[in-house]
């Protein structure tokens, strides 16, 4: 048999088994890698050939070294599997493939969407000796995050190794559909924030002190992240995060204020933060074995609210909704990441301030603040693209959907 030849053709994302078949924004998915395998000449020396994607965590911080290797997948196929090539001429020739289809590995204790990408982080880090003169020596780390993929040909009958070839595996998280969860506890699915009014000023009603209360509420599934298809392309991506106002009056203002509440122009401006920890260590309990390398992107984001509109649950509760079209950069695209050696978290804060113009009903400024640990992990795709349109001026959005391409990363 002539030497043969692995290659990866692209990574999709699929749904994980045991998850529901509805195809929501919630469903759990799994990377999955595509690969080639090419002989020539099969000669009968094998009849089995046993594939297998692994993976390792490698740190070193100074002079200290740790490994931690991530579960492998494998794949088992036989040579009856391989299918002939044939010529421009539609000529058979010896040549002949199988593709194959592999799971991504996981971290060990990780969930079906949690993977790790291919990356290399560097930082440093002091080592304080103590001598008659304590001082501190600079340490230089680094972090690789490395796969293989690997074909052994096998003889079945006697579990003879006949071959093994291999070839190095780029899982990059840039092109991968990734999803956004927040992780705060508590059986509800939105994390509800009341508004603080800035001043407080008496009520033109009755000449009394009350307050309309203003609370937002935003949903744990934050949405998919995705390119950023805006007209002008900033080469980031984008998550739309939902956002529900509501407000609530005061039961003297109730009957008095219904035509002015919905007639409410809130504006609303976000300082968007989003923090990304990783942490790489060498196992060690000293503090020395640890780097820690922070990023922060920070977006201001203003908009005008959607008029208020009465609840059909609550006669004094008003409510509106808004999408804020957050960008991310490509530096903190990252999954959610944790392994014995390497963890990679996100939080998402929002700033949030809402406001008014003129003599009205909501007289006072009202400001609240998230601070939302974020998971992200592999999402499939949606078969639909969604293209939404705004007209000004007759205040309708409209929408259009598309057909999206398969999710396939090369």
């Amino acid at each position: 048999m002539s030497t043969p030849t692995i290659k990866v053709l692209g990574v999709s994302v699929a749904e994980a088994s045991g998850s529901s078949t509805d195809k929501k924004v919630n469903s759990r998915s799994t990377l999955r890698l595509h690969g080639r395998v090419t002989v020539y000449n099969q000669d009968g020396t094998f009849d089995t050939v046993r594939i297998r994607l692994q993976g390792a965590v490698r740190t070193q911080i100074g002079s200290q070294v740790a490994l931690e290797k991530i579960p492998a997948t494998s794949v088992t196929k036989t040579n009856l599997d391989f299918k002939p090539v044939y010529s421009t001429t539609r000529q058979l020739t010896e040549e002949q493939y199988l593709d194959f289809t592999c799971a991504v590995p996981t971290p060990r204790h990780g969930a079906p969407e949690a993977f790790v990408p291919s990356m290399t982080l560097s930082g440093t880090t002091y080592l304080t000796k103590v001598t008659a003169l304590t001082n501190r020596e600079l340490l230089q780390g680094s972090c690789e995050v490395l796969y293989t993929l690997e074909a052994d040909f096998l003889r079945s009958e006697t579990s003879k190794l006949v071959r093994r070839i291999s070839c190095p595996v780029d899982i990059s998280s840039s092109l991968a559909p990734l999803r956004a969860e927040v992780t705060s506890s508590g059986p509800s699915d939105r994390v509800e924030k009341l508004a603080k009014p800035q001043l407080r000023s008496l009520n033109r009603f009755r000449g009394t002190q009350s307050q309309p209360g203003l609370s937002i509420e935003v949903p744990k599934m934050l949405g998919c992240i995705v390119p950023d298809a805006s007209t002008v392309s900033t080469g980031c991506r984008r998550l739309t995060v939902p956002i529900l106002v509501n407000v609530s009056l005061p039961s003297n203002v109730r009957r008095q204020s219904q035509s002015l509440l919905e007639n409410e122009q809130l504006k609303l401006s976000v300082k968007a933060k989003w923090f990304t920890r990783r942490t790489f260590t060498t196992g060690s309990s000293a503090v020395e074995s640890t780097i820690h390398s922070d990023r922060v992107s920070t977006q201001n984001y203003a908009v005008t609210l959607p008029p208020l509109y009465k609840s059909s649950t609550e006669s004094s509760k008003y409510t509106t909704t808004v999408e804020l079209d957050l960008l991310l950069p490509e530096s903190i695209l990252t999954p959610t990441i944790s392994t014995d050696i390497l963890n990679i978290n996100h939080t998402l804060d929002l700033n949030m301030k809402f406001e008014t113009s003129g003599d009205n009903l909501l007289r006072s400024s009202f400001t609240t603040n998230f601070s939302l640990p974020v998971a992200l992990g592999a999402s499939q795709a949606n078969s639909m693209v969604s293209l939404r349109t705004f007209d000004l001026l007759l205040g309708l959005v409209e929408e259009q959907f598309l057909f999206a391409p398969p999710p396939y990363v090369y």
